[in-house]
């Protein structure tokens, strides 16, 4: 039977390395069952051969709409992305004669990254069959083979991490991963897109009527990815991991459809602003543009809702309502939300910043246009 040839790559800020076979024994890194990278890469290359690569193969066809022979592929580049707490994710490109295509490909080694994968597979298949919104991946094939499990996606080519990071001179700025061509910070204009693009999908994403969202994301987890190119900013976001009703929102006949927007908001504006260091250092609170940006796209986001018509006139109209709100009914209103970041490493840094955030927030949202 034919085989086509297998590559097998790590990818790195500057460019893809080649892994040696004398190399293939060293533990995957952030793994703490210490699995070889020789396990991690045969066991994907059985994944992606089983049942005569029909999973992958169907997804490639669905890209091309038509059918797709296995003797089609010339080459398979299996590519090690990165690797974190949970998972190891890796890219597959098929190369043909004349074109080639590249899927995502989760891959979970312990059982509660297993447990949580299988589960993120259902999410995002829920979340995408109910919204015909591009920006959570495509996803096609879920899989356990030999104690690992797979989940086959859409590859947002050209899409990579950023994270705040501190420039030579000690300023904090947002550094996009460019993997392939280094690490670079982006402007300010760019910083405060990103935040509004990912602000306006979170919002696109909610649902008024049931109030579920796409909860928990942090930048820290790199959740969002961008695009930076002649044409601009363009984000999308790389997996949602549940999507119900947050907090108290669960007694939906109960619950005012403007109270959980309002708390909806309130956590958009917090969660927006907080990363780690360059994404893996300490707990980091973003400047009050990336507020402004939050508030922008949120409005956008809102301004889009065709369901959004039940409730208010315009996203102007709801914002129209908070303008009474001091900065103590904020701050009141915050707290609830506080207490659910108790534990985590997230609320000394919110604390700290709460005041400043409550001010700003109340100045935006008193003096927007009406």
């Amino acid at each position: 039977m034919y085989e086509p040839l297998v590559t097998y790559l790590v990818s790195s800020p500057f460019g893809d390395v080649p892994v040696a076979e004398d190399a293939m024994h060293l533990p995957l890194e952030c793994d703490p069952l210490k699995t070889p990278y020789r396990v991690y890469f045969h066991t994907i290359k059985k994944f992606i051969a089983h049942d005569s690569r029909s999973p992958l193969l169907e997804a490639a066809g669905k890209r091309y709409g038509e059918v797709i022979n296995p003797d089609e592929i010339g080459e398979i580049i299996i590519r090690a992305e990165k690797h974190g707490a949970l998972y190891h994710p890796a890219s597959i490109e098929l190369i043909f004669e004349k074109n080639r295509v590249k899927f995502g490909l989760n891959v979970a080694l312990t059982e509660t990254g297993r447990d949580l994968l299988k589960k993120e597979f259902e999410v995002i298949k829920k979340i995408n069959d109910k919204w015909n919104f591009p920006y959570l991946p495509e996803v096609f094939f879920f899989s356990e083979q030999e104690a690992i499990s797979f989940l086959l996606e859409e590859w947002f080519e050209g899409y990579h991490e950023f994270h705040l990071s501190r420039t030579s001179n000690g300023e904090q700025s947002l550094k996009l991963w460019e993997f392939g061509k280094g690490e670079r910070y982006l402007s300010p204009e760019q910083s405060s897109e990103i935040y509004r693009q990912a602000s306006k999908i979170l919002t696109l994403y909610y649902d008024l009527k049931d109030f579920s969202q796409i909860y928990p994301w942090h930048h820290a987890a790199g959740d969002f990815i961008a695009k930076a190119d002649g044409n601009g900013i363009d984000i999308r976001l790389t997996t949602a991991r549940q999507y119900d009703p947050y907090m108290v929102f669960h007694e939906t006949d109960q619950l005012n459809p403007v109270i959980a927007l309002f708390y909806f908001l309130l956590n958009l504006t917090l969660r927006m602003r907080l990363d780690k260091l360059d994404g893996v250092g300490d707990t980091v609170w973003a400047a009050d543009f990336c507020l402004e940006a939050s508030i922008q796209g949120f409005l956008e986001g809102l301004g889009l809702k065709e369901e959004l018509k039940d409730h208010f006139n315009s996203g102007k109209e709801f914002l129209n309502m908070l303008k009474p709100f001091s900065p103590e009914d904020y701050k009141t209103a915050f707290n609830p939300l506080i207490d659910l970041y108790k534990e985590t490493g997230d609320y000394p840094v919110i604390i700290e910043n709460l005041d400043r955030h409550v001010e700003t927030l109340h100045a935006i949202l008193r003096n927007y246009p009406a």
